[in-house]
């Protein structure tokens, strides 16, 4: 039998979440065709990802989202979509650009030198269960900022790739890319070294060795030497497909050596949707915040802060999310101003029965002990499930951006007199 890791279960989550929507349009329309038509379903959009940057380089956050876009069932495409913001609030036509089967997640970041960041895409799943998975490498065109060029299929082997992260990982001040996903049959994560020397091109995979499969992973200095390090959530085994997993840290040393990993915060039957080295208080030591929702019944969503003190030693401290209901995708920034992280998180969920689909995006500002406090539960007017944070309209204050159903993007914008309160959500083109 084969084992399903914790990273294939959120992928199934968010499957299940689609058919759901779906399920309810056509009970609420009883349309359809006949036995066995499931012409209905067509088409669908499943929303993965969504980041807030300025990509053209005017100095003004763009928005970018991903999404599956399934015309019939054998017909599933995915969809890179660029808005770019013009001026304040204006957006030139989205651009769309065709990228693998089911893309799930980005990363942003300047891989081939020219001075105009460029993206990476996780795609978990091929064309048949058999097919090789992809990572893809977008680059975007200096001469033409706010393009990018058709999508390249980096050669790394994966089985899974969920998560991805760019950063330097051998000191040689090129990013380098680390994919959560292990080599066949053996545990750990994929780091991809760039090759300092040719641009945009990349020397032999490596594995980085943890006692289980990595499913998420950020990047940042943990211990404040200057050089990125790595924090990973580890699948470590499995009981009737629930998962005992393991944050990992592992240090870079000088020279690119990679430390052996550091394992912290064992959690049972979670699900890892959000994951961020930051700075939560201001001792000048990172810490790590993660978001967590249940992969089975009886466990319940959470938020978990490892607070670094002394440097090395982290202290968990736990916010509760057991009544919160919009728990699909979470964001880690600061929501209020003060310099320092919140939390926000955004969903749909069924209520009734019949069932009727209500969104809700939550918002959190952390309570400087660790944990974070609900200060606003906000109707969204569409079932909405990817969120990200990011300074859209140039106020300084950070912005929430959602993506919804039918692959919209919405705009939340922060209260310029009354910080950590939003504006209602406003539809991008």
């Amino acid at each position: 039998m084969k084992m399903i890791n914790c990273s294939q279960s959120r992928l199934r989550y968010a499957l299940s979440k689609v058919s759901l929507v779906m399920s309810l349009v056509f009970l609420a329309g009883c349309g359809g065709g006949g036995v066995g038509d499931d012409s209905w379903l067509y088409p669908s959009w499943v929303p993965t990802d969504v980041l807030v940057a300025d990509i053209d380089g005017d100095s003004r956050a763009d928005v970018i989202t991903l999404a599956q876009l399934a015309s019939s069932y054998d017909d599933r495409k995915g969809h890179l979509v660029v808005r770019l913001q013009t001026s304040p609030g204006v957006y030139a036509p989205a651009q769309t650009y065709l990228v693998g089967i089911y893309p799930w997640k980005m990363a942003l970041g300047d891989i081939d030198g020219d001075g105009a960041a460029d993206l990476v895409i996780t795609d978990p799943v091929g064309s048949t269960s058999t097919a090789p998975k992809s990572i893809w490498m977008l680059r975007q065109d200096a001469g033409n900022r706010g393009q990018f060029l058709a999508p390249e299929r980096l050669a790394i082997d994966t089985s899974a790739p969920y998560d991805v992260v760019i950063g330097d990982m051998n000191g040689d001040d090129v990013p380098d890319i680390v994919v959560a996903d292990s080599l066949s049959l053996v545990k750990g994560a994929i780091l991809v070294v760039q090759d300092a020397a040719n641009r945009g091109t990349f020397l032999t995979q490596t594995l980085i060795p943890l006692p289980g499969n990595a499913t998420a992973a950020a990047i940042g200095d943990v211990n404040g030497d200057g050089r990125k390090d790595l924090a990973l959530r580890m699948g470590i085994s499995s009981v009737n497909y629930v998962w005992n997993e393991e944050l990992g840290i592992v240090y870079q040393q000088p020279g690119g050596v990679l430390d052996p990993v550091v394992r912290l915060s064992p959690q049972t039957g979670l699900n890892t949707q959000a994951l961020a080295i930051t700075h939560y208080d201001s001792n000048g030591l990172a810490d790590v915040v993660e978001f967590f929702t249940p992969e089975a019944e009886g466990y319940t969503a959470k938020v978990t802060t490892l607070l670094q003190s002394p440097l090395g030693t982290f202290s968990a401290v736990d916010t509760s999310l057991a009544t919160v209901r919009g728990i699909d995708d979470g964001v880690v920034e600061d929501l209020d101003g003060d310099g320092l992280p919140d939390f926000a998180c955004v969903g749909f969920y069924p209520v009734g029965s019949p069932s009727t689909v209500y969104s809700t995006l939550n918002i959190f500002i952390q309570n400087g002990s660790g944990g974070f406090g609900q200060t606003a539960a906000i109707s969204m007017p569409v079932a909405s499930s990817r969120i990200a944070a990011g300074d859209i309209n140039g106020d300084g204050l950070n912005d929430l951006v959602v993506l919804g159903s039918e692959n919209r993007a919405m705009v939340l914008l922060q209260s310029s007199t009354a910080h950590g309160t939003f504006l209602a959500p406003q539809f991008l083109n």
